[in-house]
């Protein structure tokens, strides 16, 4: 679980980001709907969706709720491709080459799977606690 201090300078951080490359905070109600057709969402990346909403972190996007929905409503639809994703972890976003790239639910990292991967992930941190401060403080 994300420790306090982090999530009250990751609070402070996005803050002061400007509005044009960060969502609203998502709503309880929100949250549930997408919980009801995909599944729980990780605690702390659930917090972050509350909290800050979604948008740049980094040089990646970071799905707000709702665009959360159609990220996974496509990667199922390309898993179930025969040349599709393999790697099967919580979408969060997608990176700058519309690659996506998600929390590794056995572990907590955040990973992605690279084109023609066949199911090998890359780790980009330690957790969603790490890649947020990383990408806020730079």
């Amino acid at each position: 679980m994300m420790h306090p201090t982090s999530r009250s300078l990751i609070l402070k951080l996005w803050s002061a980001r400007p509005e044009e490359i960060r969502s609203v905070p998502a709503t309880e109600d929100a949250l549930n709907t997408f919980e009801k057709e995909f599944g729980a969402i990780p605690e702390d990346f659930r917090w972050f969706l509350a909290a800050c909403g979604g948008g740049v972190v980094g040089g990646e996007w970071v799905d707000g709720v709702e665009q959360l929905a159609k990220s996974h409503r496509k990667h199922f639809r390309d898993r179930s491709a025969d040349n599709g994703w393999k790697a099967s972890f919580f979408i969060i976003g997608s990176d700058g080459t519309g690659q996506p790239f998600g929390i590794d639910r056995a572990t907590g990292e955040v990973v992605s799977e690279p084109e023609g991967s066949d199911g090998e992930v890359d780790r980009l941190s330690p957790s969603i606690e790490a890649f947020l401060l990383k990408g806020l403080i730079g």
